[in-house]
């Protein structure tokens, strides 16, 4: 080693135990070259920015990453040397901050429209994704809009507990994302809510993508909690020119009542009769 000897490096190192990411162990490496050589300084950008993205993800304050840089500073440091480590350091400094900050205003953008359960879009998403494909309505076509409702999942958690009606969630989550088109917006709206939101497609396509998630529904395994089936109720809105969201969801929201009126496990256009399987 040139500037730095291998105990330091060891010791710099243990910051990361138990596990020593392969991106810590470059760094050093990089830091060295450029320490001997300023010339191999662009080289550390990237293992840099991965450092401010783990600690980011692990959940540090910034000032844990500062403390990183400022131990490493410490470990190169030479009397005769000062201005080159600083150099270094700081341009590591400068990277690992700024991939930390960016790293960090994703993961809280992610929060505030997450459902941390099911890992679903949550209602503040729901709410966006719908205004968008209204707004772009005009230009293309309309959205259409699925309202559901679990049936039968008040008696899970009271029966069962509240584990198992996240177990049913969770799997509601997973039935959606594997019977919705990419392109569609499937949400938690809130306890035993969902919804999801279809771009460019007429009530008919609607009704057709509802009856499909019935047949699934009556199906997983994951919906069935010690021998209690939860099933789908569900509205369809639609309008040709939709004014604004509450339009929307007013008409799927009427459908979906009545559907839980009559018993559940059935979808409903507004105005029309049963049209379940």
């Amino acid at each position: 080693m040139g500037v730095m000897t291998t105990a330091r490096w060891d010791q710099w190192l243990s910051r990361f135990e138990p596990e020593i990411p392969l991106f810590a162990r470059r760094l050093l490496n990089k830091v060295e070259a450029a320490l001997a050589d300023p010339v191999h300084l662009s080289e550390v950008r990237e293992d840099a920015e991965a450092l401010g993205v783990l600690r980011a993800q692990q959940g540090h304050a910034v000032a844990g990453l500062v403390e990183d840089l400022l131990s490493l500073r410490e470990l190169a440091d030479d009397p005769q040397r000062h201005a080159v480590v600083d150099l270094v350091v700081d341009v590591v400094l400068r990277l690992a901050v700024s991939a930390y900050v960016t790293e960090l205003t994703d993961i809280l953008a992610s929060k505030a429209t997450r459902d941390p359960l099911t890992g679903m879009p949550n209602r503040a998403a729901f709410e966006e994704a719908l205004a968008h494909e209204i707004a772009a309505g005009p230009r293309t076509s309309p959205p259409a809009l699925l309202l559901i409702d679990l049936d039968k999942f008040k008696t899970v958690n009271d029966t069962h507990g509240h584990l198992a009606g996240d177990a049913v969630l969770v799997a509601v989550a997973e039935l959606l994302a594997g019977h919705v088109r990419p392109t569609d917006v499937a949400c938690r709206l809130g306890g035993d809510e969902f919804a999801v939101v279809l771009p460019r497609t007429t009530a008919a396509r609607a009704v057709q993508v509802a009856k499909r998630l019935l047949v699934a529904a009556r199906k997983a395994p994951g919906l069935t909690s010690e021998g209690l089936r939860v099933t789908f109720s569900m509205g369809v809105g639609w309008l040709p020119d939709p004014a604004d969201n509450a339009a929307l969801i007013a008409l799927a929201d009427v459908a979906l009542y009545d559907v839980k009126a009559a018993g559940g496990d059935d979808v409903l256009v507004p105005g029309d009769a049963k049209v379940g399987p």
